[in-house]
């Protein structure tokens, strides 16, 4: 959620219905839930690399190549006072340890998201636009796109058009096949249509929220809303050819007692990335057989990555799909 970069969290006021389809889930479009009611997807979430990936930091918004085998997602401290873009690379199925992706390390940066054929990305960052005078640090946040080489490497990040980009900050973005774009200002999230030169004015979409994340072929929205017990939870929307579906919650195991937040889908549409602070304390520890050196109680002290802080992770969707309707 956009809390990440103004901490006190604000109420998000709750939507009203608009049209109405079935969503069909794990059940049959004849015992298909009812607009609006909770989501339950059968997969169980799983904790994106422990001690690697997922750790006593905040982690969140993880993004994941086409090809399955690179993953971005932002590292900061508790306060976000920093946030910067960390790229792994997956090898023999496991991810391996991060490093500063190469447009990321100077400036507040965020929310990086690729495009679904994996050769650019979009993110949000307070660096100076085209035209700021030399040494301005910005308040807001602006999107940026960074071309993708064929071998893997960045070319250099460019700031998305004014009309996009404004005083009020940008958050969230990400990009259909066709090039459509999903971001969010604020509690309203906004489409984009892809034009000749940039995009379209964009379009509010008739239910709040924030940090939209866009099926590649435009079916589903998954974003974050404040709940009722005073944390995010995430909601799904249906895309048809009336207009957005009344916003559903997806429910446990997805939703826990903490808050979850930052979604973002995958690009062959079957995976489901996001944050949770879920909290599970470490256990206790006997007595030590020698006494510990500086290094070994700090090594316990940041262990635990359940320690409510965020981490990633993932959720088959496959159990899933929006009603054609």
């Amino acid at each position: 959620m956009h809390r990440r970069c103004v901490p006190p969290k604000l109420p998000r006021p709750i939507a009203a219905a608009f049209v109405v389809c079935a969503l069909i889930g794990v059940v049959s479009a004849d015992t298909a839930p009812a607009p609006g009611a909770p989501i339950a997807l059968a997969a169980e979430p799983q904790i994106v690399g422990p001690g690697v990936i997922s750790t006593p930091a905040e982690e969140f918004k993880a993004t994941v190549a086409p090809d399955d085998a690179t993953m971005l997602f932002v590292v900061t401290d508790h306060l976000f006072r920093h946030m910067t873009v960390v790229e792994s690379r997956r090898s023999n199925g496991a991810w391996g340890t991060p490093v500063v992706a190469s447009f990321s390390g100077i400036w507040r940066d965020g929310d990086p998201s690729f495009a679904p054929d994996g050769r650019s990305l979009v993110f949000i960052s307070n660096r100076p636009l085209p035209g700021d005078a030399a040494g301005v640090v910005r308040r807001d946040f602006n999107i940026w796109h960074v071309p993708r080489r064929p071998d893997g490497t960045w070319g250099e990040p460019a700031a998305l058009a004014a009309g996009i980009n404004t005083a009020a900050g940008e958050f969230a973005p990400s990009l259909t096949r066709s090039g459509v774009l999903y971001f969010s200002r604020g509690d309203q999230m906004f489409r984009a249509a892809k034009a000749p030169q940039g995009f379209e004015a964009p379009e509010a979409l008739p239910f709040s929220g924030g940090d939209p994340a866009i099926a590649p072929d435009e079916s589903l929205l998954v974003f974050d809303r404040d709940s009722a017990k005073g944390d995010g939870d995430l909601f799904v929307s249906c895309r048809t050819t009336h207009g957005w579906t009344q916003p559903s919650p997806l429910s446990a195991p997805v939703s826990s007692a903490f808050g979850e937040g930052d979604p973002s889908v995958s690009a062959d549409g079957r995976t489901l990335y996001f944050f949770s602070e879920r909290f599970a304390p470490a256990p206790d520890r006997a007595p030590r057989s020698t006494p510990a050196s500086y290094a070994d109680i700090q090594r316990e002290a940041l262990d635990n990555v359940y320690n409510g802080s965020r981490n990633l992770y993932r959720v088959d969707l496959s159990s899933f799909r929006c009603a054609k309707r």
